[in-house]
C-alpha cells in the first residue's frame, strides 16, 4: 500500500469514527425522555461508574458535573441528590481533553471498553410475587 492510500485509509477510518459518534448522539436526542428511562437504558451511569470508565476519581467528576450544569451540555444531572453522568457526554468529553490532558479516539475507545462492563447495570426490577397470608 503507498503513503497515499495508507493516508486515505486513515482520513476513511477518520470520518467513520466521526460518523459512528453523530449516530450515537442523534440516537440520544430521539430517545431522550425520563432520567429513570435513560438509567434502564443504560445511558447513565452513577460517579463511581463513570469515574472507573473515566479512570479518575469521582470527585473530579463531580466538579465537572457541577461545572458543566448551567450550560447547554452538562455532563450529568443530580437526580435524588446523587449525580448521574451521560455515557455519551463522558465519552465525548474524554475524547476532546475535557476532563483531563487525555484526548483522542484511542482515549475513547478504551473508555467505551470500560464502560460495557455497566450495560445493563440498572435492569427493570421484576415484581415480587406477594403471598397473600390466608385467613384463619
Amino acid at each position: 500500500m503507498t503513503d497515499d492510500q495508507n493516508t486515505l485509509a486513515a482520513e476513511l477510518e477518520r470520518i467513520a469514527d466521526a460518523s459512528q459518534r453523530l449516530a450515537d448522539r442523534v440516537r440520544q436526542r430521539e430517545n431522550e425522555g425520563s432520567v429513570i428511562a435513560r438509567i434502564l437504558r443504560g445511558e447513565l451511569l452513577n460517579l463511581e461508574q463513570a469515574a472507573d470508565v473515566a479512570e479518575c476519581s469521582d470527585e473530579k467528576l463531580r466538579k465537572h458535573c457541577e461545572l458543566t450544569a448551567g450550560t447547554s451540555r452538562p455532563l450529568g444531572i443530580k437526580f435524588a441528590g446523587r449525580w448521574m453522568v451521560g455515557k455519551l457526554e463522558l465519552l465525548d468529553d474524554l475524547e476532546q481533553g475535557k476532563i483531563d490532558r487525555r484526548r483522542g479516539p484511542e482515549v475513547r475507545q478504551r473508555a467505551e471498553e470500560r464502560a460495557r462492563k455497566y450495560e445493563g447495570w440498572a435492569r427493570p426490577q421484576e415484581q415480587l410475587n406477594v403471598v397473600e397470608r390466608a385467613a384463619g
